[in-house]
């Protein structure tokens, strides 16, 4: 077995077989005029990745039929769900969807981090470690289990877990451990690839699919409105605000053109074309494509037992990434996301069969505005240079501390700047400085400068009781922070602000797809959907707070296993008829 930590003591492991019992067919039970029993075939769980949680309220008058309106009326809504630390980000939302706690718990801190144990300068959530490297991508950091390795147990290895994403941290950090689909797409090639952690080489279903060449059907070809009859405007802002994004030689305004780019560089040029599909609703639509073909080609949901299958659509967020959540291209691949959920619905109906599937929607996370219309709308807002974090705090500690022309190496900064700030432990033991005291001085400084709230130490996170532990962000920082993988110094942002350059409105030919981010424990990136629709699911809005870690347990009482051992949340009464 790969992972480390996957082991089952013999009282779970005794506890989870006498579950398997659940899985068996069951009697039909009456619903309306449909059967369906206890614990379908299928059980899906759909991630739009960084949908806001005010955007199926916000824009449902102009969805159709059959999509979220079928969700939200069949189905449970959770209005008021709010991730409970503080860095929301790709990996770690992922992650805690399907093991049912937070990255303090499951060790996926962010979507990449340093290794300062490891020798490494950066590593991704998905990064295999030296001695596995020639297995790829997995997920080596996730520390606990998840609803589907709970499934596989229970059913040793009948039921079947697939995984399928536009990114590689999305699909694997769903997945199970030994998940016999993983798939996850490459922009270099415009296929989709798995790695050797899951198998040696791809299912000949998808051999086929890649070289049907569907990822190529929008050469030449134009992203324009979805609905040219709506007042796209009025629903969301001007479609050349000028801190809009242009993507992948896609332009700020509608149409956007799908092109190879023209340069000597024919990968590249390919490339850019890939990563304009990915920037766009047709990631979304290649995504769902290649997921008909896996329910198809694998029977998700046809078998004698029950199979999850796991759905992380990237679209949404290169999108608001690029022309930020107000934009109008936000609101048209919202739109088509509608269209694409209804799609999916039909197929599981003519699949698998109404009441024999369950879906569950939601988000990794939200997003913040872009700091330029915040700003347009009265609110304290805007950029904080990145080299804040970097080359100023390296100068702030020189300044500090060392005697005139005294050289050393403060920081050990990661390829990407983040929100954490690592010492280098070897200097300060050569300048006999206590590392806790060069925190504090640091935080203190940190926490004084525009657009940051509060800035947190190791120590602080380390300790049982600190003064700090009554700021608001407290908390949710703990809660994000790992004692071996975060750094010594960690920063919050104040509200509407994001680390990006303040000339980017100004220079667009710098940052093209990062215009809007998220990342902070501020609610417009807390803020998620939570949505479940299934046969034993009492329908119906509900208003009190939840988090989105919620979902495992749900996933897990749909699919009629223990929730993952790590799991922190109980099903809210009456959510499963009995």
């Amino acid at each position: 077995m790969r992972s480390i930590w996957f082991w089952l003591s013999a009282a779970t492991f005794a506890f989870l077989t006498a579950t398997l019992v659940l899985m068996t067919p069951v009697a039909a039970e009456e619903v309306g005029d449909e059967k369906s029993s206890k614990h379908p075939k299928l059980v899906v769980l759909i991630v739009f990745d960084q949908m806001r949680g005010d955007y199926l309220q916000r824009w449902q008058p102009l969805f159709g039929e059959g999509g979220f309106k079928r969700l939200l009326a069949e189905g449970a809504s959770f209005t008021n769900c709010h991730y409970p630390y503080a860095y929301t980000l790709t990996a770690a939302g992922h992650a805690s969807l399907v093991t049912g706690t937070a990255p303090d718990k499951h060790g996926i801190i962010a979507n990449e981090w340093y290794d300062r144990y490891k020798n490494r300068d950066t590593v991704t959530s998905v990064t295999p470690y030296l001695e596995d490297k020639a297995n790829g991508a997995g997920p080596y950091r996730r520390k606990v289990e998840t609803v589907g390795d709970v499934l596989l147990q229970v059913l040793m290895g009948r039921g079947r877990v697939a995984s399928l994403s536009i990114k590689d941290r999305s699909a694997v950090l769903m997945a199970a451990l030994r998940a016999g689909v993983c798939y996850w797409f490459n922009p270099a090639s415009g296929n989709f690839v798995t790695s050797g952690y899951y198998r040696e080489d791809p299912h000949t279903w998808v051999t086929k699919f890649n070289k049907s060449r569907q990822v190529d059907k929008w050469v030449d070809k134009k992203w324009d409105r979805f609905k040219p009859d709506l007042d796209y405007a009025k629903h969301s802002s001007a479609d050349d605000f000028i801190s809009e994004g242009t993507g992948y030689l896609q332009g700020q305004m509608f149409p956007h053109p799908f092109q190879f780019a023209k340069t000597k560089d024919v990968k590249a040029n390919r490339q850019n074309y890939y990563d304009a599909v990915t920037c766009s609703p047709m990631g979304n639509t290649l995504l769902y494509m290649f997921a008909k073909e896996a329910i198809t080609q694998e029977k998700l949901g046809q078998g004698d037992t029950t199979d999850l299958l796991c759905l992380s659509f990237s679209s949404n967020d290169l999108v608001g990434h690029a022309w930020g959540p107000d934009s109008q291209e936000l609101l048209d691949i919202t739109l088509r996301s509608d269209a694409m959920v209804k799609a999916l619905l039909d197929l599981l109906d003519a699949k698998v069969g109404k009441g024999n599937y369950y879906v569950a929607l939601s988000a990794d996370h939200g997003v913040c505005p872009l700091p330029e219309l915040a700003k347009q709308q009265g609110k304290d807002a805007g950029r904080v240079e990145p080299e804040l974090l970097t080359s100023r705090v390296e100068e702030f500690l020189n300044k500090k501390y060392l005697v005139a022309d005294q050289k050393a190496p403060w920081l050990i900064v990661p390829k990407r700047s983040t929100s954490w700030i690592y010492f280098n432990y070897v200097t300060l033991k050569e300048l006999k400085l206590k590392q806790s005291d060069v925190e504090r001085v640091l935080a203190d400084w940190l926490s004084a400068q525009p657009g940051i709230e509060k800035a947190f130490t190791r120590t602080e996170m380390m300790a049982t009781e600190t003064d700090d532990a009554r700021h608001w962000a407290f908390g949710p920082m703990k809660r994000s922070f790992d004692s071996i993988s975060s750094g010594d110094v960690m920063v919050v942002n104040k509200a509407y602000h994001i680390i990006s350059p303040p000339t980017i409105a100004t220079n667009p030919e710098k940052y093209p797809t990062y215009r809007a981010t998220h990342g902070s424990p501020h609610p417009y990136d807390t803020h998620v959907p939570l949505v479940v629709m299934g046969p034993r699911i009492q329908p119906g809005v509900r208003t009190d707070r939840v988090a989105p870690q919620l979902m495992a347990s749900i996933l897990a009482e749909s699919l009629g296993v223990p929730a993952p051992s790590a799991a922190e949340h109980k099903l809210p009464a009456g959510l499963f008829r009995k």
